[in-house]
């Protein structure tokens, strides 16, 4: 199981949630004061408050799968093709021996 983070899918939630994390951008607010996401080794904190996210779960292995049934269904039609063409020149080459 792994978390969904746009069209990435991370295997652990840290990963997802450094991800977020460290994509948001500092602000600064009225008063002048800048704040940031801070990473403490094991939380994020922004603006004094503990970041808690949460995200749809995915499968890492899926996107994998779905190449290699692209690919199974590619090689058969690639193998089709190459078998229709040593079929038809071996068609043409009886024709030529017979004429």
């Amino acid at each position: 199981m792994g978390y969904l983070v746009g069209r990435h899918c991370y295997e652990t939630q840290a990963e997802a949630t450094n991800h977020v994390m460290t994509h948001v951008l500092p602000v600064i607010d009225k008063d002048g004061v800048l704040h940031h996401p801070v990473f403490n080794g094991t939380t994020w904190i922004f603006n004094q408050q503990t970041i808690q996210l949460t995200f749809p779960e995915c499968d890492p292995l899926e996107g994998y799968q779905a190449g290699k049934d692209i690919g199974i269904v590619m090689l058969a039609i690639f193998t089709a093709v190459f078998m229709i063409a040593v079929v038809k020149s071996v068609i043409l080459s009886l024709r030529e021996k017979d004429e």
